[in-house]
């Protein structure tokens, strides 16, 4: 009798969900209707944690010295208790995660390699930025169901994971035996290569070159020449950019960066950015045949034209805009301006839609770039003066600034996406004036390698904020590390005054795991991890620690 009771109730409950079942909303999606949704995930991590990170790398600062949480962040501090800088952390296991594993398993069904190929380029691409950011990550367990403990991985592990994962994605990506090509192609699904798997492949070189390259600090470890070949597979011209792009008709399709968003109230540029565009960092000097042209499409101006670079205002970290106190009129003009645009102290549209009002990535309709030419090219410049092949290096260098010229002057984007440039595109006179300029080194005898790092991280600003963390943390952020170099790599970078006395006396190494969903469930794990330590943030990140 009770086996008929459970059978009956099985079959009462069987029938029950088909009268339910709603084919408006399929239990099992195909593969091109989920992968958009994947896309647009990409964005969110990297945007939502800049707010922190952007703030350790000095792309911007806190307009506002009372803002104290910001200034914590500026001071190379933690907001301990909150999910603050835990959105790559989330977007890795709870946005992509699971069904990115959907993907393949479907995949697998239907045939579908390129959207298998591609769903595990996402899966290493998002564990590399994750690891990165964090350091000890869940990777050998990740997705592990019925339990609510995972154990966190060596970041050691997790690198040679990615590796592995691009593999995978190579094969799958390599594949042309398609049963349905009409149907089941990625074409249908990738609005941002369109389903060109030769694209595709160049985005997972892409990965493979940053996973090698950061291990640049690790003498047994780091292959120069594996860095080089990854990066002559990867991207070369603008058109291989992996970009995102959105659409600017409602919140969750537009910029978070974008003013509708208002998402950067308090945000001003910083000053080290400033130095860089206005020759100061570069060659000493602002004079006016020293500044980079590129400042104009990517700062934003201030009133005040008497400071010597054309009114080029930018925050040192930690101390807020002196300027922009309540006891000052609001008229004052020394102020550094906001990111959307020159002259505007305050958003001028917020919760308004106006796609291509901003500057440079700070529009409602620009872009979000993942991974660009310019840059894979300055990675292959670091791996070869590495490797003491110093005129590919200058060459890789070149090909990497003029890259980032295209990447500013493109008039055509994906979707219809906002022009970056603003105004017209940087003229070929600009350009070349330049390149000719001290700013730019001519010889292979004359690159160093900070030439080279800070023009990576003048093409990062804005979007590559955890590439750039990585740089700063494997060079120390501002040492002199021998046999490098003799002077710091990145020259008038300032640790903030208070970092000492809030950090133990150690600069920020890493963003601890997200609180809501370790802190609150992992806890054993994390005290395994040191994590529980008040200055876990601190804590010296594998891939930069020498040997």
């Amino acid at each position: 009798m009770l086996l008929f009771a459970v059978m009956t109730v099985m079959t009462g409950c069987k029938k029950w969900l088909d009268v339910n079942y709603d084919p408006a909303t399929p239990q099992d999606p195909d593969p091109a209707s989920v992968f958009p949704a994947q896309l647009a995930g990409l964005p969110r991590g990297n945007q939502y944690d800049a707010r922190y990170v952007g703030r350790y790398i000095q792309n911007w600062e806190t307009s506002l010295s009372s803002r104290t949480a910001d200034i914590t962040w500026d001071q190379m501090g933690y907001a301990s208790g909150s999910d603050a800088n835990g959105d790559i952390w989330r977007q890795c296991y709870f946005g992509l995660g699971k069904n990115l594993d959907y993907i393949i398993a479907t995949g697998h069904t239907k045939a579908q390699w390129d959207y298998i190929g591609a769903a595990y380029a996402l899966k290493a691409y998002m564990f590399q930025i994750t690891t990165d950011h964090h350091g000890e990550i869940i990777y050998t367990e990740a997705f592990k169901e019925n339990t609510a403990i995972f154990k966190f991985d060596s970041q050691d592990t997790v690198y040679m994971g990615v590796r592995s994962l691009c593999d995978s994605a190579l094969k799958y990506l390599t594949r042309t035996d398609f049963p349905n090509p009409a149907t089941n192609r990625l074409s249908r699904g990738d609005y941002t290569y369109n389903g060109d798997n030769a694209k595709w492949i160049k985005f997972t070189y892409g990965i493979l070159a940053h996973n090698y390259n950061h291990l640049s600090r690790k003498s047994t470890l780091y292959d120069p020449a594996k860095v080089i070949e990854f990066c002559d597979k990867s991207m070369t011209t603008i058109t291989d950019d992996f970009l995102v792009p959105f659409d600017g008709t409602k919140n969750d399709d537009t910029n978070f960066f974008g003013p509708y968003r208002d998402n950067l109230t308090f945000v001003r540029q910083g000053a080290f950015i400033v130095r860089l565009l206005d020759g100061f960092a570069l060659t000493g000097s602002r004079a006016f045949a020293n500044r980079d042209p590129r400042i104009k499409h990517m700062l934003s101006a201030s009133q005040d034209t008497t400071n010597g670079n054309g009114g080029y205002l930018g925050l040192e970290p930690g101390i807020g805009d002196p300027n922009a106190a309540s006891t000052v009129p609001a008229n004052m003009r020394k102020r550094a301006a906001a990111p959307w645009g020159d002259s505007i102290y305050a958003n001028p549209s917020a919760s308004v839609f106006t796609p291509n009002s901003g500057k440079y990535l700070f529009k409602d309709k620009a872009v979000m770039p993942v991974m660009t030419a310019a840059e894979i090219y300055f990675i292959k410049a670091e791996a070869a003066f590495l490797s003491n092949k110093k005129d590919v290096a200058l060459d890789a260098y070149t090909k990497g600034i003029n890259a980032h010229f295209d990447f500013i002057n493109r008039t055509a984007l994906p979707r219809g996406a906002s022009v970056i440039y603003n105004g017209s595109p940087i003229t070929a006179q600009e350009r070349a004036s330049y390149l000719a300029s001290p700013n730019v080194a001519k010889t292979a005898a004359t690159l160093t390698i900070s030439d080279i790092m800070l023009q990576k991280y003048i093409a990062l600003f804005g979007w590559g904020f955890n590439e750039t963390w990585v740089d700063l943390r494997r060079y120390e952020y501002n040492k002199v590390l021998d046999g490098i170099t003799t002077l710091p790599v990145y020259r008038t970078f300032a640790l903030p005054q208070a970092y000492s006395s809030l950090n133990v006396g150690q600069p920020v190494q890493r963003a601890r795991p997200r609180f809501n969903s370790e802190y609150v469930w992992n806890m054993d794990e994390l005290k395994r991890i040191q994590a529980d330590a008040s200055n876990y943030h601190t804590k010296p990140i594998w891939f930069a620690i020498p040997n």
